[in-house]
């Protein structure tokens, strides 16, 4: 989802503002698979805090991190997001456009005005361009309008210019994708989990690059005392994707993000769901670098690197 446009060389930072935290980053490719932070910053919120104290966190935070840059690609968090699959027969893109605008505006119960949309195709790297009689498939994303405006004008009130807006699921998408790609091909799939403390996305990549995402939140919890909920909705998306998506097998479960470290929650999901499950961190990938920097932050508080995913996927926007 584009906030405006951007030069194609862009010296882009990514910031995720959610769940009482703000975690920005910057990254730089050193070669086809390795990545590299050249800068990062978080710093935690209070739930109930203002627009104005969020503001003034933003500015703490990119001071901290010394950000060489002000252009941002921002990640929309909302509890109200629509982020649907969706798949359609052959459709021309005006016929296309209709009919996402209008699962939108049903799903989200406003009226065309108030709402902003994007999608993304599901598509060939081989062969990008739509052909006569194809279905089409991919996902639908979109918000209140309102929703957008907020969270741009935090960022611009914080000095900050910016001109992309992405969501978490497919953000953390791309940063396993360029660190781990390899693990998605046209055989075997992957089930990517991404947990905020309150949030939970879940991106199955098949078919090289293909999404299948489903977003869910725990209104009561932490996922450490919520993991039969997390299970069963981790089920129905692989049953959901088995039976209407694609008959690519799911060979992993990936963990991400703030991953409880309670005795037995990894095994307990494993168990149940039977896929090899590992807990991943970015940060801690052997194509994952580190610049001396963000290494002496690091050691200030570690404990919150794990909710960085996110703005580490908006930060590759840079490369």
């Amino acid at each position: 989802m584009s906030a405006e446009s951007t030069e194609k060389n862009e010296n882009i930072a990514g910031i995720n503002i959610g769940d009482g935290f703000v975690s920005v980053s910057r990254i730089v490719r050193r070669s086809r698979k390795k990545i590299v932070l050249t800068h990062a910053g978080w710093m935690e919120y209070a739930p109930d805090a203002t627009d104005d104290e969020m503001v003034q966190v933003i500015r703490k935070v990119w001071k901290k991190a010394k950000m060489p840059t002000r252009t941002v690609c921002i990640g929309l968090q909302s509890r109200s997001l629509c982020l649907k699959y969706f798949k359609y027969p052959d459709l021309s893109p005006m016929e296309l456009t209709s009919a996402l605008k209008l699962e939108a505006e049903e799903t989200l119960q406003l009226p065309p005005e108030q709402i902003m949309l994007d999608w993304h195709l599901n598509r060939s790297r081989s062969n990008p361009y739509t052909q006569q009689g194809e279905q089409l498939q991919g996902v639908l994303v979109a918000v209140a309008k309102s929703q957008v405006v907020r969270q741009m004008n935090l960022v611009k009130k914080a000095g900050l210019f910016p001109v992309m807006m992405d969501v978490s699921s497919t953000s953390l998408c791309n940063l396993f994708l360029a660190l781990r790609g390899d693990s998605v091909t046209t055989e075997n799939a992957v089930c990517v989990v991404n947990l905020s403390r309150y949030n939970a996305d879940i991106s199955i990549l098949y078919n090289d690059h293909y999404i299948y995402p489903r977003s869910i939140i725990s209104r009561s919890a932490e996922w450490s005392s919520k993991v039969q909920y997390l299970i069963e909705n981790i089920s129905d998306a692989l049953l959901y994707y088995h039976v209407k998506v694609d008959k690519t097998p799911v060979n992993k479960l990936i963990l991400t993000g703030f991953v409880p470290d309670s005795p037995g929650f990894i095994g307990q999901i494993h168990d149940t769901i039977g896929l090899p499950t590992e807990a991943w961190n970015p940060v801690q990938d052997k194509n994952f670098i580190m610049s001396n920097n963000v290494k002496a932050m690091k050691k200030d508080d570690d404990g919150l690197v794990s909710l960085m995913s996110t703005s580490l996927g908006l930060g590759l926007r840079n490369t």
